[in-house]
């Protein structure tokens, strides 16, 4: 695929991970060889590449460990699920007295000095975590991850992913005149559509994990929706109209 092709394919991305991606997939187009990204991706952009496989000359698909992973790295001609250089890591709290949240983990993880592109998703259970990260860094956590703020803890590999945790959600429907982002903010929050401005223009809500402050961007479905202070949402697909002629929409909530 000739890269101006590729650049409208993947326009609303930076340029920088675009010619990423664009090199390893003409690599995997003249080698015909399995290539995989260095990095895990959010679902803006690896959900978009899988909706343009068939104008690709590769096989495209994409990986994180968990079932409804978030962040996954992409994968060009991959036949063997086991030759992805994606590992699961099981990070145990030690401490009796202290439990520990996601954010506890990814903060302890970030403080070591990784790039956030090296990590995939992170699952809580209880006050433990499982953590997918991709295979280069793996030893690096094992020798140097002591502690999760003043937790000390455990770090080991998994190997049977048969019993890996999956996300928990709460499903349930929204009612929106329309799919612009203040509709859509107002609606999750329950608040009226000035406060759900509000709310865009400080900064607090991610669409697809890229910060959004204007009011008339349009989302397209299915997308994730993080509103700092609410919580995160998948929204999934349009069941129909309510009498009113407004839009029935399908959501679950990260729990």
């Amino acid at each position: 695929m000739k890269k101006e092709d590729f650049l409208k394919l993947m326009q609303g991305e930076e340029e920088a991970v675009i010619l990423k991606l664009y090199n390893k997939l003409t690599l995997a187009e003249k080698t015909g060889k399995a290539i995989y990204t260095s990095e895990f991706y959010t679902p803006g952009i690896w959900s978009k590449l899988m909706k343009f496989t068939m104008n690709l000359q590769v096989k495209v698909s994409s990986y994180g460990a968990f079932d409804e992973a978030e962040r996954r790295i992409v994968c060009f001609n991959n036949e063997d699920e086991y030759m992805i250089p994606v590992r699961v890591l099981f990070i145990v709290n030690k401490s009796k007295f202290h439990n520990l949240q996601h954010k506890d983990y990814l903060g302890a993880l970030m403080a070591l000095g990784i790039k956030r592109e090296k990590i995939g998703d992170l699952i809580v259970q209880g006050s433990n975590c499982y953590c997918a990260v991709y295979e280069d860094i793996v030893d690096y956590l094992k020798t140097n991850l002591n502690y999760i703020g003043k937790c000390p803890c455990e770090v080991t590999e998994i190997i049977d992913y048969i019993n890996l945790p999956s996300y928990n959600f709460q499903e349930y429907q929204i009612i929106s005149t329309s799919l612009r982002a203040d509709c859509i903010v107002s609606a999750i929050c329950g608040v009226s559509r000035s406060k759900s401005v509000d709310l865009l223009k400080s900064g607090k809500v991610l669409i697809d994990y890229i910060e959004v402050k204007e009011k008339d961007f349009e989302i397209t479905l299915p997308t994730t929706i993080t509103i700092r202070g609410k919580g995160k949402y998948k929204l999934l697909n349009i069941l129909g109209n309510s009498s009113s002629g407004r839009l029935k929409i399908q959501l679950k909530k990260f729990v």
